[in-house]
């Protein structure tokens, strides 16, 4: 039930690059409003963000927004309808968790969890209280992805014969001098988990579960993974996707897709002027009319919706969450092994 003032009552726990974006959209919608923010960090509050992506709010924040360094303290103290975690991964579980139990709906930023079994713990804990989890894999909901997606399900250029999936990155350093706990495989997943789940959670949604995966990868001589390829068993398809954080620092970013139709090729390339293109069997190149909202603001809106019960949309639960990161939990096997591992899927509820 929806506690008394104006719509929903929002908390954000991680006020570092991510939860400063998920703030300023917050701030957008109707329907709900943040009324509390925390993380251990109090310098968070007022520090300047630095993430690999522009567009965070760094506004500061209104006095009507009440700041706590501890998290169990505020959910005892906020009468909250809403907790967003933008918390590093090895906290995803823990907070979920606590939030769900508190009675809160929660969005949790992905990945979901460092493995299948602590997402099937989530996922358990959510249907235990009663309230709804939605993961934020952004991809599902970027304007690019969301044009796809519509001309698979149309069957407008016919069936797809090969799709690749790709997203290449410096390694993560933009905090603690140059180095980053995301290199850090144990907290992180490392590249497989935190970049390459991108493509994996989008190849899951568009596909369906893959029969098995073929990966294979390369350890930096820090220690930790630094590029992932991936074969997808699907009949009548070939779908692959490669990740990295082998690129140097005046690279930059890349990431987008190619997939071929029957009766067209499909491309999406975040460095190009035009970020789609599609290039009929007949006919000239063209470039499709794309969805306005950024991926960010359709999956929060999303989020909302599903929570005040508006009919349509398609949140990422956190059953479908769950074998994305299944997915990758058998890519990192099959890297490892040099064999293909069969993902085990759970119910998508």
């Amino acid at each position: 039930m929806e506690k008394q003032g104006r719509g929903k009552k929002v908390a954000i726990a991680g006020f570092g690059f991510m939860g400063r974006m998920h703030y300023g959209i917050w701030k957008k919608l109707r329907g709900a409003r943040v009324v509390a923010v925390c993380d251990a960090n109090l310098a968070q509050f007022t520090a300047k963000v630095k993430g690999n992506l522009a567009g965070a709010d760094e506004s500061a924040l209104p006095p009507s927004i009440r700041l706590y360094a501890d998290f169990d303290e505020m959910l005892a103290t906020e009468p909250l309808d809403i907790v967003d975690i933008t918390l590093p991964t090895p906290l995803h579980r823990p907070m979920a968790e606590r939030a769900l139990a508190a009675g809160c709906d929660v969005l949790c930023e992905k990945p979901m969890a460092l493995n299948a079994k602590e997402a099937d713990r989530m996922v358990a804990a959510a249907s235990q209280a009663g309230r709804k989890l939605m993961i934020a894999q952004c991809i599902r909901f970027w304007p690019e992805y969301l044009v796809l997606e519509t001309y698979i399900a149309s069957g407008k250029y016919g069936k797809v014969v090969a799709a690749d999936f790709s997203r290449f990155s410096p390694a993560p350093g933009w905090n603690n001098g140059g180095t980053s706990w995301f290199l850090d495989e144990s907290k992180s997943g490392g590249v497989a988990l935190d970049l390459h789940l991108h493509d994996a959670d989008e190849i899951h949604h568009l596909f369906g579960m893959p029969s098995s995966v073929s990966s294979v990868s390369h350890v930096n001589p820090g220690g930790w993974t630094d590029f992932i390829t991936t074969a997808y068993a699907y009949p009548g398809m070939v779908v692959t996707s490669s990740s990295s954080w082998a690129m140097t620092p005046s690279f930059v970013w890349e990431s987008g897709f190619r997939v071929v139709f029957e009766n067209a090729v499909v491309v999406a390339s975040s460095r190009a002027d035009k970020p789609l293109t599609v290039y009929p069997a007949d006919g000239k190149p063209f470039f499709p009319k794309l969805p306005k909202a950024t991926g960010y603001e359709t999956e929060i809106r999303t989020f909302l919706d599903w929570v005040r019960g508006k009919p349509g949309g398609r949140p990422v639960t956190g059953g479908s969450a769950r074998n994305s990161v299944a997915i990758v939990d058998a890519e990192r096997k099959s890297a490892a092994s040099g064999r293909p591992v069969r993902p085990v899927p759970r119910s998508c509820n």
